[in-house]
């Protein structure tokens, strides 16, 4: 996609104001609840202390990550707990800092830990079968470590991965005291990786379009200096089209890369349909930058949940966020704000797109909902419920709330028929 000049970009408002949301067939937030768990008075297995990764088995069981516990609680279609997994340890079967559980229909799932060379996996049963490690040898749990995005692939044992951010990359290769992996899938770039043997086998099943950005030489990383380790990870202009992506059922990749509303479905590396509206990219104003760099002022390195052996990691939050407020003022950024903020499938084949929304917080965005053949459904609107963090067979839903004390709890709703099949 080539990049609008400033000139074109100020005419999008005046050429498409009217289109932005007249077209919009409006959808309400009306699910019906299923069950809850947790808040003030709730059972001991369900008394949440934060917020956990959740995933749906292909018979409705949720899996709720609860970090504190050390733990993941399988919890049934009716919302009463079948089993607990795991405990604190670094034994088979045993967690630290989980950093994602991935759940495959038949209920097998595999869970990726910072401080474990790879991963564990487990039977539908609920017990513990093996690890498989990271590959390379030098830095096996790195990727872990970085928080890569993570779904289910077609079949239990196939997962698909989201490459690390390159910048992360070399700056935590570096501080590590280790050799950035060349070949690696970066952020730019889905992998397919096989779970099979003792070794994680990845291959690379799309590449993304990579936006051009100036040459910025190649820039060192100095542990001793918070800044350059800034700038080694905030390479990046602001708002820079991300890759965004999700696997439908039968294994095809729904992604958008640009700034564009573009949606391809991708199936063994051939693009087999395109969801479209027809939203312009917003441009970047000075307003929208100020902004930004006010927000990134106000952030909190201190819930930043990451470990490294052998770092003294809250001294080193200290300097990056001297350095970070430092950095703020040399920020670039893209010339438009994409349209595209995230992307999400249902086990029924539905892909849900969820807008970006510059003004407040992006998560905030309108979600538009296309059904299996790649048509337009119909948009919800701001205020609601906001894009699941799981979701099951037969509509199923789940949410994180939190009452007026921020207790949390998990909530399971199902969706209306017209978004379910």
């Amino acid at each position: 996609m080539r990049h609008r000049t400033p000139a074109i970009a100020l005419l999008i408002p005046l050429l498409f104001p009217p289109l932005l949301g007249a077209q919009d067939i409006p959808l309400a937030w009306d699910f019906a609840e299923v069950w809850r768990a947790g808040g003030l008075d709730a059972a001991e297995w369900a008394q949440f202390a934060r917020y956990g990764y959740v995933a749906f088995d292909g018979s409705g069981n949720l899996y709720v990550v609860d970090g504190q516990a050390h733990h993941i609680l399988k919890v049934g279609p009716d919302g009463s707990l079948v089993t607990t997994i795991g405990r604190e340890g670094e034994g088979p079967g045993e967690f630290g800092l989980i950093q994602g559980v991935v759940v495959w229909p038949d209920g097998s799932f595999v869970v990726s830990e910072a401080s474990r060379s790879g991963f564990q996996l487990f039977g539908a049963d609920g017990k513990f079968e093996r690890v498989v490690r990271w590959r390379p040898a030098g830095q096996p749990d790195l990727p872990v470590l970085l928080g890569r995005t993570m779904r289910a692939g077609p079949r239990p044992g196939i997962l698909y991965a989201k490459g690390t951010d390159a910048g992360f990359g070399r700056g935590f290769a570096e501080l590590r005291g280790n050799e950035p992996e060349e070949e690696a899938a970066d952020e730019r770039m889905i992998e397919a990786l096989d779970l099979a043997g003792d070794l994680v086998a990845g291959e690379i099943v799309l590449e993304a379009w990579r936006p051009p950005r100036p040459d910025s030489g190649d820039a060192e990383f100095e542990l001793e200096d918070p800044a350059s380790m800034m700038g080694t990870l905030t390479e990046a202009p602001v708002f820079e089209p991300e890759l965004v992506w999700d696997v439908l059922p039968d294994g095809a990749i729904a992604y958008a890369d640009s700034s564009t509303y573009t949606v391809r479905i991708v199936r063994d590396g051939v693009v087999v349909n395109t969801l479209t509206r027809p939203i312009a990219p917003q441009p970047v104003t000075r307003a929208i930058e100020s902004r930004m760099r006010e927000e990134m002022r106000s952030v909190d390195l201190s819930e930043v949940d990451i470990s490294v052996s052998g770092i003294d990691m809250e001294a080193l939050r200290r300097q990056m966020r001297r350095a970070m407020r430092a950095n703020i003022e040399n920020w670039t950024f893209y010339p438009e704000v994409p349209v595209i903020a995230g992307i999400r499938t249902t086990p029924d084949g539905f892909v849900w797109v969820r807008r970006q929304d510059p003004v407040t917080d992006d998560n905030a965005g309108l979600i538009d909902v296309f059904d299996p053949e790649g048509s337009y459904v119909g948009t919800f609107p701001k205020g609601g419920l906001r894009m699941p963090v799981a979701f099951g067979p037969g509509g199923l839903v789940a949410y994180w709330e939190t009452d007026d004390m921020d207790i949390p709890s998990i909530v399971v709703y199902r969706l209306p028929e017209k978004l379910r099949r």
